[in-house]
């Protein structure tokens, strides 16, 4: 057996003991975002605890007064200039969601392997682009709120982020791109799901995530599940863990959305690009 082949099955059994016993160790980046929703879970504490708690982490703080100074959240332009009114004007949901796109953008950059940064950066680029469409759809569809539409968006692929963490353990695996995606493939379901039950999500966000779920094929998105699925298809940034190209998308947006429903997408789509811009310039920083 290969040294590489050693790395494998090694962090093979160790997933599989994880999953087995219901065990997950967040890596270090997320610790902030487990311990908000700990906070949000706690019927004691309030969003003043929630914002104490975010001044301890500055990068995220500033994502915070950003997010809630836009013009999307701030139409009146007065400015907001401290952590717990910027919470209180957000609200609790969005403050998980930022805390998640903080923590998934410092993981891309603390990774060691610079191919493992290039694909972490790449990974985080899509989550965005996918939370930040369904954000806009959401917005037209009304099947469900924005900001449910959004922290859904930015999960869809927690289980892919959280085995970046791990493989970045494995000098040899993270350097093999093929083997990379392989082994991604292989367990990003079963790790997703196991993450997004400790994170203990409210039902219709658990079961909108679930991309197993085949699309309903009606439009507009009857549900979460069906408007991510739209939104997923017509991203500009690509899941570089996904085999599909640009054109597999296409095709499959286009079988997804019937043809003479297609200008109605296009026309949401294009409508949602100003606001699609500006949230991820909220998020993004």
């Amino acid at each position: 057996m290969t040294q590489l082949e050693e790395q494998l099955a090694c962090l093979a059994a160790d997933i599989e003991h994880e999953l087995s016993h219901g065990e997950i160790a967040f890596p270090t980046v997320f610790e902030i975002s487990m311990k908000i929703k700990e906070l949000a879970d706690d019927p004691d504490s309030s969003l003043a605890d929630v914002a104490h708690l975010v001044q301890t982490e500055p990068v995220l703080s500033a994502r915070i007064l950003k997010m809630a100074n836009s013009a999307l959240l701030n139409p009146s332009g007065q400015p907001i200039t401290a952590v717990p009114p910027a919470v209180m004007r957000i609200g609790l949901l969005p403050v998980r969601t930022l805390a998640f796109v903080v923590a998934s953008r410092q993981l891309s950059d603390d990774l060691r392997s610079e191919p493992l940064q290039i694909i972490a950066s790449a990974l985080w680029m899509h989550s965005i682009d996918v939370a930040a469409r369904a954000w806009a759809l959401a917005r037209k569809c009304k099947v469900c709120s924005p900001d449910t539409a959004l922290i859904a968006g930015m999960l869809r692929n927690i289980g892919d982020f959280y085995l970046l963490a791990r493989i970045a353990e494995y000098p040899d695996l993270s350097a093999d791109t093929s083997q990379l995606a392989e082994f991604i493939s292989t367990w990003r379901g079963a790790v997703s799901a196991l993450l997004l039950e400790a994170m203990d999500l409210p039902g219709e966000l658990s079961e909108g995530i679930d991309d197993t779920a085949l699309y309903g094929g009606i439009w507009p998105p009857a549900n979460l599940t069906d408007l991510l699925m739209i939104a997923s298809l017509s991203v500009i940034s690509p899941n570089p863990f996904d085999n599909d190209s640009e054109e597999d998308r296409a095709r499959l947006l286009d079988a997804a959305v019937p043809i003479d429903e297609r200008a109605d997408l296009d026309r949401l789509l294009s409508e949602a690009e100003d606001e699609r811009r500006e949230m991820l310039t909220a998020i993004c920083g």
